[in-house]
This record gives structure tokens, C-alpha cells and sequence, in this order.
């Protein structure tokens, strides 16, 4: 197949010509809606539900696009991304509460900028695509294996447990509670970091959950010493009410299964998002939110509707990111200076950065502690990923930095498709986590993916064999993002 061809055939035009289409119908409705355009100029004042609609409709449409095809992949990264903003967007407009106004021009103008930043560095992937012809998704499996000895990498699986467990304990007898039993979970978690040195291994247990499911998986000599300590792991995680910690062991699991197991199809990608992730959320919401009688006042007290209480907890935490991202576009650089690279340097910095009161180390979140106070009765502290380079360079800089994200994350996609190794599925399960997450926050800029990648890295080094097994990069040419 030519590259031509391959290239018609591909995801990415659809995902362009979608994207395109629906900047230009938005920028003719700002035409005729608001006339005279200013940045801070809020549109869609009233009659918001159909570009909710257009937009949810858009996200179904990207999601699906293709679904019947052998090569339809849920985690490619153009699909990926795309699928969950348009999805993000389309909540956002619904506006069920009485603090989200509408969203202002300058924010529009924002988002369009990561979106094509994004696409146009998946596109430059093309340009020069790695050496290699793609490998179907139903024979990944037979092109590479975790090449581990399994006794040694339970001994080294068993100090990092040790490891972990210690720190566990050593917060417990300091905070004197758990933060799943506590009265207050929310605060609680904070309070249960003693050191964020001791923390960090504390909460390390979420990377031990994906260990022990290799180790289970394709380990199965000791599938059992590897089960029982990935039970113990998960329990420590939930009773810590870390979700974003549970959420990255499932998702880097399922990257895992889905290209080293059985290929997740449109069916069970849909029933994992309606049905699995829901039913795993309420182990921890329903102590920390549910059952929580201030949340439940912050609702009546924004008017969220009775009947969608259930859902109020994601809503409220992805819908607000939108309205902390418009915020800061209109507190940055009206009230205060670009950081010019501050905040994306987080990873590096956080080593000497002190900690600013009870904050974060002059992360971004630092920025909206006290500050969201003014618009929304409960802390939204997160920006999406556009925050960080918005809030350093502007919308230039979001321009760019979305196009590397999207750069990498397609680099790295083609790489593990043509030549399919345990470190280069592990390193694209961060890379589309990131992207999972990049309606929350901004992954790249937090020192979780390093030290991920660090300790992941390390391991693999220690408990593989002398002699690696040889990678193949034979299979079918077909080529789809």
C-alpha cells in the first residue's frame, strides 16, 4: 500500500476535516452572536444546548469512526484525544449549575489553538514514519513478551512492596487515621502526606497494582505471590481515596491487555466507560462525596439537578476545570505576568522549590487555592493541560506545546506498533494517560509520569534477561491513528 493511500485510509483526515469544520462554524456563530469581539466577550449567552449536542455528537462520531475495521484502535492517539475534549466541551455547555457562566472568547480561541497544535504534530509523525510496517493489533501479542525472570522479579517486586508498606505505615502512625474511614476524606488525604519524600513511596503502591498483574499475567509460575500482592496494593490505594492513582494502575492494565492480550472493541470500550468506570468510582465516592453532607449542600447551593445527583461529583470536577482554564485566561497577564516556563518546569524545580504554605511546590494549583473562592463554592484548582503553557507562555505557548504532545504521543504509538517491546507499551500507556488526562490536568508537567517512568524503568532493567527478546517488525502496513 502506498503512503498515499495509507494516508487516505487513515483516522487523522476525518479527525482534521471535523476539527476545521467545527472551529469554522464556531467562529461564524461568534461572528453573528457577539458582533463586536473582545476577549473577555462571554458567548453563547442563551441557547447553549445544541453546541452541546454538536459537540457530543462530534465525540461520538470520532470515537466510532471506522469501529467496524480490524484496525480500529480506542487508544490511538488522535481518537483519543479528540474523543474526550469534544466530549468535554459538550458537558461543559450543558451549564447544569448556577456558577458556570458562559465561557468567554479568548478561551475559545485557547482551545482551537491545542487542538490544531495537537493534530498538526500527529501529522508531522507522517512526515517520517519509523523504520517498519505496522503490526496488526491482533497479532501484537505474538511479536513480543515480558522478558523477565520470574524469581527475580519477585524479589525485586517484594523490596518495593517492603518499601512502600513501611512508608504506609510510618504515615498511618504519624496521622493517626486512614483517609477512607476519616471524617473528612477530602482533607484527610492531605493530612495523611507526613513527608512528601516518605508520601511519595506511600503512594506508590498504584505502580505495585500494575506490576502485579504482569507478574500474574505472564508470570504465571508465581501468579499467585503476585496476585496476593496486587489485592494488598489496590486496597491501600482505595483506602487512601487516591482515584487518579487507581485510575492510572487500571489504565496502564488495560493499555497492556489491549495490546498484548485481546484487542478492546468498540462494545467493551463503551460498556468499560458507561458500566466498569462508574461502578469503580462509587468504592471511593460513595464515602468521600455521597455520604458527605457538605457536599451535598454545595449542590443544593448551585441548584445541580436532583435527578443527575449521581453524576455530581464528575461533573462538577471536569465541567469547573473548564471554568478554572477561563478564569485564568482572564487573570493572566490582566493581574499577573507569564511565568515563562514556571509551571511546565515543575518536574525539574520541584527538588529545591519549597512548599508555598500548605500548597504544592508553586505548582499552578497554588495559583487557584484561594482564588476560587471568588466563583465556585467548592476548590477547582485544575486547568486542563492548557493551564500550564497558557500560564508560561500565553496562547503561543499552547500552541506549541500541544503540538510536542502531539508529537511524542504519535511517535511513540508508531514506534510500539512497528516494533513492539514491554518498555514501549509501558512508556505510550503514559503518553495516552496523559492524554486521558489532559481534560483535568496536565500530565507532562507533573512529576508522576517521571517518576513512573523511572522506577518502571528500573525494574524492567533489573529483572530482565541477559538476552533480550528480538523485536519483529513484520505485519500488515494498514496505517490508522
Amino acid at each position: 500500500m502506498s503512503r498515499q493511500k495509507a494516508f487516505l485510509d487513515s483516522a487523522l483526515p476525518t479527525s482534521a476535516l471535523l476539527t476545521v469544520a467545527a472551529f469554522a462554524a464556531l467562529l461564524g456563530i461568534i461572528y453573528f452572536d457577539a458582533g463586536n469581539l473582545r476577549w473577555n466577550t462571554r458567548l453563547f449567552q442563551s441557547g447553549h444546548e445544541w453546541l452541546s449536542g454538536i459537540l457530543l455528537l462530534l465525540a461520538l462520531l470520532t470515537f466510532l469512526h471506522r469501529c467496524r475495521a480490524p484496525e480500529w484502535d480506542v487508544f490511538s492517539p488522535v481518537r483519543l484525544y479528540y474523543s474526550i475534549w469534544f466530549a468535554l466541551l459538550g458537558l461543559g455547555c450543558l451549564r447544569l449549575t448556577t456558577i458556570e457562566p458562559p465561557l468567554t472568547f479568548r478561551f475559545w480561541v485557547t482551545v482551537a489553538c491545542g487542538w490544531s497544535g495537537f493534530l498538526l504534530g500527529a501529522l508531522w509523525v507522517r512526515r517520517r514514519p519509523p523504520k517498519g510496517r505496522r503490526i496488526i493489533i491482533e497479532r501484537l501479542r505474538r511479536h513480543w513478551k515480558v522478558n523477565w525472570q520470574p524469581s527475580r522479579a519477585l524479589l525485586v517486586a517484594g523490596c518495593l512492596f517492603v518499601v512502600c508498606l513501611t512508608a504506609y505505615l510510618y504515615s498511618y502512625s504519624h496521622a493517626g487515621m486512614l483517609p477512607l474511614f476519616a471524617e473528612n476524606p477530602n482533607s484527610a488525604r492531605f493530612d495523611f502526606g507526613v513527608n512528601s519524600y516518605v508520601q511519595r513511596f506511600a503512594l506508590s503502591f498504584y505502580l505495585l497494582i500494575f506490576l502485579s498483574y504482569v507478574g500474574v499475567v505472564h508470570l504465571r509460575k508465581l501468579r499467585f505471590a503476585f496476585g496476593v500482592m496486587g489485592v494488598v496494593s489496590f486496597a491501600a490505594i482505595t483506602l487512601l481515596t487516591a482515584r487518579v492513582l487507581l485510575l492510572s494502575a487500571i489504565w496502564m492494565i488495560a493499555i497492556l491487555f489491549h495490546y498484548g492480550q485481546r484487542r478492546l472493541t468498540p462494545k467493551v470500550a463503551i460498556l468499560a466507560i458507561l458500566i466498569a468506570y462508574p461502578l469503580a468510582k462509587l468504592a471511593v465516592d460513595v464515602k468521600r462525596f455521597y455520604q458527605d453532607p457538605t457536599f451535598n449542600r454545595v449542590l443544593d447551593k448551585v441548584d445541580f439537578p436532583e435527578r443527575l445527583r449521581v453524576f455530581g461529583p464528575d461533573y462538577m470536577y471536569f465541567t469547573l476545570t473548564l471554568q478554572t482554564l477561563d478564569n485564568l485566561t482572564q487573570i493572566v497577564p490582566r493581574e499577573l505576568s507569564y511565568a515563562h516556563g514556571w509551571y511546565i518546569g515543575y518536574p525539574v524545580r520541584v527538588f529545591w522549590t519549597p512548599r508555598q504554605g500548605a500548597g504544592f511546590r508553586g505548582r499552578l494549583d497554588d495559583l487557584f487555592w484561594e482564588r476560587s473562592s471568588d466563583w465556585s463554592p467548592v476548590p477547582t484548582v485544575t486547568a486542563t493541560y492548557l493551564g500550564w503553557p497558557y500560564a508560561d507562555f500565553g496562547i503561543p505557548g499552547v500552541f506549541v506545546f500541544s503540538l510536542v504532545f502531539g508529537w511524542i504521543s504519535a511517535r511513540v504509538y508508531e514506534s510500539m506498533r512497528r516494533g513492539p517491546t514491554f518498555w514501549r507499551i509501558f512508556l505510550y500507556s503514559q503518553l495516552s494517560f496523559a492524554i486521558a488526562l489532559s481534560i483535568y490536568t496536565s500530565y507532562l508537567s507533573l512529576f508522576d509520569l517521571y517518576w513512573n517512568v523511572i522506577v518502571v524503568g528500573l525494574f524492567d532493567r533489573l529483572v530482565s534477561k541477559e538476552e533480550p527478546f528480538p523485536e519483529r517488525a513484520i505485519g500488515s502496513p494498514a496505517v490508522e491513528f
